[in-house]
């Protein structure tokens, strides 16, 4: 009788924030850098996703953290072509962070909902996301 051995990753340690905003990406970007003291930089290579319909391409903007492996992303859920994450279409944005960071922030939910041009801010459990591996893609 063969054995089949399951190799499954652990689920990664990230908070994913969803933001509803009707400005566009780069508008949205200073806004957080302006408030919160960050420096979101849009990356060399975006997020893509291919289907039938073509190329779908998601505005990424990450902010450089000290420590090695931290993650700070703001990823844009729509683009020409769809979304990213069809079951979340209510949100517009995604701030993706190691938990690490958020508890140095333990008013962030706060501080996000202050920030001008955002309309809502809600935390989303990265467990509950089907296709939230596609928010954890690295820059190349």
């Amino acid at each position: 009788m063969a054995k089949l051995k399951l190799d499954l990753e652990p689920e990664p340690d990230v908070t994913v924030i969803g933001i509803s905003c009707h400005e566009k990406d780069y508008r949205l970007c200073w806004a957080l850098n302006r408030s919160m003291g960050l420096a979101l930089t849009r990356r060399r290579q975006d997020i893509e996703e291919v289907s039938a319909g073509g190329t779908a391409v998601f505005a990424t903007y990450d902010h450089p953290v000290d420590q090695e492996n931290m993650r700070l992303t703001l990823v844009h859920n729509h683009s020409s072509k769809g979304h990213l994450l069809k079951e979340q279409k209510q949100a517009d944005f995604f701030l993706v962070m190691d938990n690490e960071l958020v508890g140095m922030m333990p008013d962030l939910i706060d501080r996000l909902r202050r920030t001008e041009f955002v309309l809502a801010v809600f935390p989303l459990p990265f467990e509950q996301l089907r296709a939230g591996h596609k928010l954890l893609q690295e820059p190349t």
